[in-house]
C-alpha cells in the first residue's frame, strides 16, 4: 500500500529551550560553581603539595649532610669494618652468642663468599655465608640470633633458621671488608 506525499502527515518535533547553558543558569549559580571549581584546586595542590614538601624538605637535609662530609673528610678506622682475614674470629663469636644461651653447636660449616663484580682498587664490603646446626632450645636459639643482630663489633644477619624439635639450624650472613683500605678517604 502506497500513500501520496498529501496523505502523509508530519509532525514538527518540539524544540527544547532555545537558551544556551550559560543563560539559563542565575549569576548565583555561577558564582557557585565557580567557588566549587576553585575550592577544588586548592585543596588538590595542598594534597599535591604537602608530599612533594617534605621530600624537599629531606633532601634539603641530606645535601647539608652530604656537603659537610665533602668539607670535613670521612674517616675509618680498621676497626669499624672487619676485614676478611678477621673472620674466623668473627665465627667463633658467634658461636660463642650460641653457646652463652645455653646453645650447643653441633656443626659449623663455610658455605661461599660473597662475590664482588668487579674487582678493582679500593675496599668493598663482602659476606660470608656460615651454616651452623645446633641443639638447644628455641628460647636461647632466638636470643642469641638476636644479640647477633644487634651487636656492634660485628655485622650479622640471620638469612634463614630452621627450627626443628631439639635445636634447628642456622644460616648466617657475615658482613666483612676486603680489599685495600688505601681506597678509601682518610
Amino acid at each position: 500500500m502506497a500513500f501520496s506525499l498529501s496523505e502523509i502527515k508530519v509532525k514538527p518535533i518540539a524544540k527544547s529551550s532555545t537558551n544556551p547553558l550559560w543563560r539559563r543558569l542565575s549569576l548565583r549559580s555561577l558564582r557557585g560553581i565557580i567557588v566549587g571549581v576553585f575550592a577544588c584546586v586548592v585543596i588538590m595542590f595542598i594534597m599535591l603539595w604537602q608530599p612533594a614538601y617534605y621530600r624537599l624538605d629531606s633532601l634539603r637535609e641530606e645535601k647539608t649532610h652530604w656537603e659537610k662530609v665533602l668539607k670535613t673528610g670521612v674517616t675509618y678506622t680498621g676497626a669499624d669494618i672487619p676485614t676478611m682475614d678477621q673472620l674466623p674470629a668473627m665465627i667463633e663469636l658467634c658461636r660463642g652468642e650460641f653457646v652463652n644461651q645455653g646453645v650447643d653447636v653441633v656443626s659449623l660449616n663455610v658455605e661461599r663468599f660473597g662475590e664482588r663484580r668487579e674487582v678493582g682498587k679500593g675496599a668493598s664490603i663482602d659476606y660470608s655465608l656460615v651454616r651452623l646446626r645446633l641443639h638447644g632450645q628455641w628460647q636461647g636459639i632466638v636470643s642469641a640470633l638476636k644479640a647477633l643482630e644487634e651487636m656492634q663489633e660485628v655485622s650479622v644477619h640471620a638469612q634463614e633458621v630452621v627450627l626443628a624439635k631439639e635445636g634447628g639450624e642456622a644460616l648466617l650472613q657475615i658482613y666483612f671488608c676486603s680489599g685495600d683500605y688505601m681506597g678509601i678517604v682518610r
